[in-house]
């Protein structure tokens, strides 16, 4: 089996700060971009398949320095650690809300099918709202279990395709370019 194609990326950016940061918004003055370089580098990934990723990123030649790659590396391990690390507490947090209503759905859903089977042999009302009632108890105790099933099935997958962006990110090749 081959391994994947790398996804080589380019960046120009005016200093390396706009690798974090908003550069200046002047879309007159020629400067139309308002999202920072990591930012930018995310949304060019995100719809693309797992591979290794390289990044070339142009900067002014003002910007050049000795240990400008260590210290970029730093700089960007440290920023999508602390990205991959509020990814992780928002998962723990939607799966402790996943649970914590899945219980109060599973109560309801309980006490719903025990009113209907009360409802159900009930002589007392008409047989057309007899069957009114205890159809509608038993659908009103699923639908409570509908957004429990939802966090703890389905809310989870973006998080964890953030997770996977943040780490192929957090992992890229970088290589630099200076322009005057």
């Amino acid at each position: 089996m081959t391994a994947p194609a790398t996804h080589r990326m380019m960046l120009e950016l005016g200093s390396l700060g706009e690798l974090f940061a908003e550069p200046g918004f002047d879309p007159l003055g020629g400067h139309a971009e308002e999202v920072p370089g990591l930012d930018r580098l995310a949304n060019q990934l995100r719809p693309l398949p797992p591979a290794p990723v390289c990044t070339h990123i142009v900067l002014p030649a003002s910007e050049r320095v000795p240990d400008l790659e260590a210290r970029c590396r730093s700089a960007l391990r440290a920023v999508l650690e602390r990205r991959l690390e509020r990814n992780r507490n928002d998962a723990r947090s939607l799966r402790q809300e996943g649970y914590a209503t899945l219980w109060r759905g599973l109560v309801f859903l309980a006490l719903c099918l025990l009113g209907s089977r009360f409802v159900g042999e009930l002589p007392l009302l008409p047989g057309f709202v007899q069957r009114f009632v205890d159809e509608g108890l038993v659908i009103a105790g699923w639908v409570a279990l509908w957004y429990p099933l939802d966090v703890l099935l389905y809310q989870r997958w973006p998080l964890a395709r953030e997770r996977r962006l943040y780490e192929r990110l957090r992992d890229m090749q970088l290589e630099f370019e200076f322009r005057d």
